[in-house]
Parts: C-alpha cells; sequence; structure tokens
C-alpha cells in the first residue's frame, strides 16, 4: 500500500505542475489539499522525495525517475 500511496502523489506531482510546486514549498498542506491521508513513514518519504526535487535541476525528469520507482509507467 505504501507504494502505492507514494506513487499516486509523484503521478499527481507529474501532471499537476501546481501540486508540485505547493509540494515543495509545503508538502503536508498540498498533500492535505489533495486529499491525501499519508502515514509518518509515508510523510518522511515524501520529505525526502521533495529533497531531492529541490536540489535538481530537471524536476520533471527527477519526477519520471522516482515514478519508476515506485513501478508506475508515465
Amino acid at each position: 500500500m505504501r507504494n502505492e500511496m507514494i506513487g499516486a502523489v509523484v503521478r499527481r506531482a507529474i501532471e499537476h505542475p501546481e501540486f508540485r510546486q505547493r509540494l515543495i514549498e509545503n508538502p503536508q498542506e498540498a498533500l492535505a489539499a489533495h486529499g491525501f491521508a499519508l502515514e509518518q513513514s509515508d510523510l518522511r518519504e515524501i520529505e525526502n522525495i521533495r529533497t531531492r526535487l529541490r536540489e535538481g535541476d530537471d524536476v520533471e525528469q527527477q519526477l519520471v525517475t522516482i515514478a519508476e520507482h515506485y513501478g508506475l509507467h508515465t
């Protein structure tokens, strides 16, 4: 279930740039606004993803790579 939830967040970030930006700026608010209820371990993983996105140049490509890691095909 964990991979499915994180994958859904990553998919939403790929498909919706405004969600992606909110996720980078304030992940808990962005997740709540889009109806995601994640467990603490999932939130930590989202925070790790968020950190990677903030450090990188090509955010969309990074998201595709992360999505593939969670079994999504974009």
